[in-house]
């Protein structure tokens, strides 16, 4: 899902800590030689956007709508990862000035646009899987043979 959605990220198993520390770090800027500070956009989208905020939530619930897709109950995805994500940078915004601007636009206003957020962020990551599943039935299958690499990963995707 990540890979689909142009983000950042390698992780087999999403979670709250690893999309806010991404969010985060698009946020950063290096020090230019010449002492200015230059914004790492070119490497690295502002994930701090509406759209941003949106992709990680669809990255964080690509699981869930995996699981939900093959199994009635929830056994091993946590859609709480979601919620937890969203906690994690209204906190950062609340305690960090430095990013308190851009988090808190991109950001939702309220209990019920958070919901709906994660209500769209789930049937997106259930289209996205549904639209890729031959690719996605290909790394499930790599990946459950226990040799697979992020490399092998990539490569599957890139229909190497």
């Amino acid at each position: 899902a990540a890979y689909s959605l142009g983000l950042p990220c390698f992780a087999f198993q999403p979670n709250a800590l690893e999309g806010a520390s991404l969010v985060i770090d698009s946020m950063r800027s290096e020090p230019r030689s010449d002492d200015e500070a230059q914004n790492i956009q070119g490497s690295l989208d502002n994930l701090a956007s509406d759209s941003g905020l949106l992709k990680m939530l669809i990255w964080l619930l690509a699981p869930v709508a995996m699981e939900l897709s093959k199994y009635p109950q929830l056994m091993s995805s946590d859609p709480c990862e979601a919620q937890g994500f969203v906690n994690r940078l209204s906190d950062q915004a609340r305690n960090n000035m430095q990013y308190a601007s851009s988090l808190l636009d991109a950001l939702p206003e309220n209990e019920e646009q958070t919901n709906d957020y994660l209500r769209w962020a789930l049937a997106e990551a259930d289209l996205l899987l549904r639209n890729n599943k031959n690719m996605v039935d290909a790394v499930s299958k790599a990946l459950a043979g226990g040799a697979a690499t992020v490399g092998d990963c990539v490569a599957i995707l890139e229909e190497w």
